[in-house]
């Protein structure tokens, strides 16, 4: 029995280690300057359509624990349906929900999204430097 609990872990983690390969999430680069916008991007990689819950399904963290969300924008709370091999860019303005400037330093990205009715969080860290544009 202890086998077979063991075997449908594998199984079942490999499958979602696989099912998000086929999806790219990262941003135009991992540096940015101050008061640069820091854009990202999704796209599908998959043979099957995606969903995402609305119009800009990401949020902001300050730490790698997913603990202190420092911005998540307002979106539309409709499903948006992304095809196979189709793009969606957003950008964050490197504000908080006071829009403020954050400080420097690395703050990381999360999109959420639905592939074969499973809910999925894919990250992308970024690095904010001292130097203004």
């Amino acid at each position: 029995m202890l086998k077979k609990a063991v075997l449908f872990v594998m199984v079942f983690f490999s499958v979602a280690g696989a099912t998000q390969g086929s999806l790219e999430f990262k941003p135009v680069k991992k540096n940015f300057n101050k008061s640069e916008d820091i854009c990202f991007y999704l796209k599908n990689n998959s043979r099957e359509k995606i969903y995402l819950p609305s119009s800009a399904p990401w949020a902001v963290f300050e730490d790698k624990d997913f603990e202190k969300v420092i911005f998540s924008p307002i979106a539309t709370q409709s499903i948006v349906e992304i095809k196979p091999s189709q793009k969606k860019r957003w950008c964050w303005k490197q504000k908080d929900f006071n829009n403020e400037q954050v400080p420097s330093g690395e703050y990381t990205i999360r999109l959420t999204v639905f592939k074969d009715g499973k809910r999925l969080f894919l990250n992308s860290t970024v690095k904010i430097n001292n130097s203004a544009k």
